[in-house]
């Protein structure tokens, strides 16, 4: 006991002092930050530089704070896709800026309708007479699309432009399990309800391809079409490119580069120092004058002043960013809860100045109890004489589709991807495979259902009978939600229902849309809903945050602070992740032995409620 108390004092005496240390580095990070925030003036005839880091996000998602005390520098980055494309806009208009200069070389694959979205932003930009050059030592599917919509693309010598086509592959483990004495207890409701296949079956069912391949036929169309027309080739052509890429290469022996711009996906191959000879050539300027660079991010703060000014009128459309996985309660951002999007319903229903709301949905679904919830408070809002307009996303399927269907209008993007109206839950069975191992469960209850749902019991037969029907309840009332919204027969909802995901092209066709088209155009048309078009402001509601939360988005939410994080680890060696790791391997000796003291010979299993197994996702 002696030893196990002093392991314990030792680490939170070693947590201790790190806390101490960690509270000088946040404000020294906060000043830091501070600083290299400044304000930065704009040159008079400046180069934007777009650059964009990590996955195009509808909304950025808060710093973990598990990111602070580690110096997590690998945390995936973000790039705000609505600031990426307001910020090219208010360049486009800016007679400071010249031309621009796109490097998507960090940016990571992106859903073809975000993509989508930044080339048009690009393709206005570049109406404006101001041309865009594209550099990149390689480019990715995802890159490369946005790449092709500069005036000029150009490549390493050593690069390489990827065109592989969209597939979907999932690891199917049915005979793992079996092995593992594992079963699954599956409640699903519509045949094309997919997700949970791999845990049925060892390979993609009939109908799951089936609504796969429409899927990727539609997506992949689209980005040849785009491609194709941005440079200028034949669609056969990049399908051609994709399917047999050897031939082409081969005949340059190698010279991935070569081939690239043989074929017209590049203009040039150049190396990096020769960028700023090609900005002098199209902007007809002499060799290190008449130019300066400008960041975006830099450009953005620069402009931001101007932007809040210059909202004078009362009359606002309310803009709602609904994002990630749905959930009950109060979710960060990334997550969509039902009271976090309450709230911020309810804020625009009180508001007089806002007269209509824009819900930007980008979610795969998630709690069908919390998805009906959203769905009220959206008829309530209708309810109260201020229209509802939903913009969806790259995805706004399942449960993202039943709070969509609540809107008067529902536009989309023809990439879009939509529906899944179905239901699922499973309920890992545990006992065989506990049973293999000389494990046993039993005990006594009081009634026939008491800890019916743990995982190393068997599910008993009226429990299973309970959660099918429960099932099928919420299919049926998903359809009904649907008609409902929807002004469409049930019979009509029924036969396009059954799980399956459409495209927004198809999800159109079929009635499940309104109309396809971007946000902008979403907001015009519930501006018109509300008779203040043309003449509105554009007002985003966001939650408020708590003070660790905006202490959190100073400290680790900008490339700025990440940089100065960087350097602070240089100098300092990393002695705060090495003092880190101490106290956590000083812990994690000691938490066993606590667990032997207070829980010998237990170990607790999750309990799984009713409602935990009900998703529409």
């Amino acid at each position: 006991m002696r030893r196990l108390f002093s392991m314990i004092l030792q680490a939170f005496t070693l947590l201790r002092r790190f806390t101490l240390n960690l509270i000088f580095v946040a404000l020294l990070l906060v000043g830091v930050s501070l600083l290299m925030s400044e304000q930065v003036d704009v040159p008079a005839q400046a180069v934007l530089v777009v650059a964009p880091h990590g996955a195009l996000v509808e909304q950025l998602e808060l710093p973990s704070p598990a990111s602070l005390p580690a110096l997590n520098l690998n945390a995936p980055q973000q790039t705000d896709l609505h600031r990426l494309i307001r910020t090219i806009h208010t360049a486009a208009n800016d007679p400071r800026i010249r031309m621009m200069l796109l490097k998507p070389g960090d940016m990571a694959d992106s859903s073809l309708t975000k993509l989508q979205m930044v080339r048009r932003a690009l393709a206005d930009f570049r109406a404006t007479g101001k041309p865009v050059l594209a550099v990149g030592d390689n480019y990715s599917q995802s890159q490369y699309y946005l790449a092709a919509a500069a005036n000029r693309v150009l490549l390493s010598p050593m690069g390489v432009v990827e065109l592989k086509g969209f597939a979907i592959y999932r690891h199917y483990i049915k005979d793992a399990l079996d092995k593992l004495g594992i079963e699954m207890a599956v409640f699903r409701a519509g045949k094309y309800k997919s997700a949970i296949e791999p845990l049925l079956r060892n390979d993609m069912s009939p109908a799951d391809r089936e609504a796969n391949r429409a899927l990727l036929d539609v997506l992949w169309s689209a980005y040849k079409r785009d491609v194709a027309a941005m440079r200028g080739l034949n669609s056969d052509r990049i399908q051609t490119l994709s399917d047999h890429p050897d031939s082409y290469i081969q005949r340059y022996l190698g010279d991935t580069a070569a081939a690239a711009k043989a074929v017209g996906l590049v203009d040039d191959v150049v190396d990096s120092d020769a960028i700023d000879t090609q900005i002098n050539a199209m902007l007809n300027s002499k060799q290190g004058t008449g130019w300066q660079k400008i960041a975006l991010a830099d450009y953005a703060r620069a402009v931001a002043a101007d932007h809040s000014a210059a909202q004078t009128q009362e009359d606002a459309i309310g803009i709602i960013t609904a994002t990630g996985v749905i959930a009950g309660g109060k979710q960060p951002a990334g997550a969509i809860g039902s009271s976090t999007m309450i709230d911020l319903l309810q804020q625009a229903e009180t508001d007089d100045h806002i007269k209509a709301v824009v819900l930007r949905i980008d979610s795969p679904g998630g709690s069908a109890q919390a998805s009906d919830k959203i769905r009220r408070a959206l008829m309530h809002l209708r309810q109260a004489g201020k229209p509802v307009v939903v913009s969806m996303g790259s995805m706004a399927a399942s449960g993202g589709y039943w709070i969509a269907s609540a809107a008067d209008q529902i536009w989309a993007a023809p990439t879009t991807i939509t529906g899944s109206i179905g239901a699922f839950g499973v309920l890992p069975q545990l006992h065989r495979g506990l049973e293999k191992l000389g494990i046993h469960s039993d005990g006594v209850a009081t009634a026939a259902l008491a800890g019916g749902i743990q995982p190393d019991r068997p599910l008993p037969p009226a429990l299973h009978k309970v959660l099918r029907l429960a099932m099928d309840h919420i299919y049926h009332r998903f359809l009904q939600v649907v008609a409902e919204g929807r002004h469409l027969p049930m019979q009509q909802v029924a036969e396009i229902a059954q799980g399956r995901v459409w495209s927004g092209w198809d999800a159109k066709r079929l009635g499940l849309v309104d109309q396809l088209g971007t946000l902008d155009q979403a907001v015009a048309a519930a501006a018109k809903l509300a008779g203040v078009a043309p003449h509105f402001q554009r007002r985003t509601l966001q939650p408020e945050r708590t003070l660790k939360e905006q202490l959190l988005q100073e400290l680790l939410g900008s490339r700025e602070t990440r940089l100065a994080i960087q350097q602070f680890t240089m100098l300092m060696g990393n002695t705060p992740r090495s003092g880190l790791a101490l106290a956590s391997q000083t812990l994690k000796r000691a938490i066993p032995a606590l667990s032997t003291l207070f829980m010998p010979g237990q170990k607790q299993l999750q309990l799984l409620t009713l409602c935990d197994l009900m998703v529409v996702e």
